[in-house]
């Protein structure tokens, strides 16, 4: 990290900045059309522990986290709630995204969905 922050300069730094306004404007614009925003929380399931990342590549990072880097950088209110279990025993998100200060229609959003969908118990780990 110190290495890269060397070369880093400030206008470099500013674009960067730039981004996530931009990547703020898109998300809120989106919520002039839509109500909410449901996707899975992950794009994969799981990844080793001892792994930084699913790829355990440091050049690549963030992919398991670009379903909710969108709505982070955009200050989007987002729940994550349990919609079932891969086959691996482990969970899968259900990610629901409201507009900018929106997060009552988030919670009641997440709210109805546990209440109309039933999902397992959380499995137990073998002995």
């Amino acid at each position: 990290m110190g290495r890269r922050a060397e070369g880093m300069s400030g206008v470099r730094a500013v674009r960067g900045f730039e981004q996530t306004m931009a990547m703020r404007q898109t998300c809120g614009r989106l919520f002039q059309s839509v109500d909410a925003v449901l996707s899975p929380t992950n794009p994969v399931i799981s990844f080793p522990a001892e792994h930084a990342s699913p790829t355990n590549d440091p050049s690549r990072p963030f992919e398991h986290i670009a379903f909710t880097v969108p709505w982070n950088m955009s200050e989007q209110p987002a729940a994550s709630i349990n919609c079932g279990f891969a086959r691996s025993g482990m969970p899968i998100g259900l990610q629901i995204v409201g507009p900018r200060f929106g997060d009552v229609r988030v919670l009641q959003l997440s709210r109805a969905y546990e209440s109309w969908c039933s999902v397992p118990d959380w499995p137990f780990p073998a002995a």
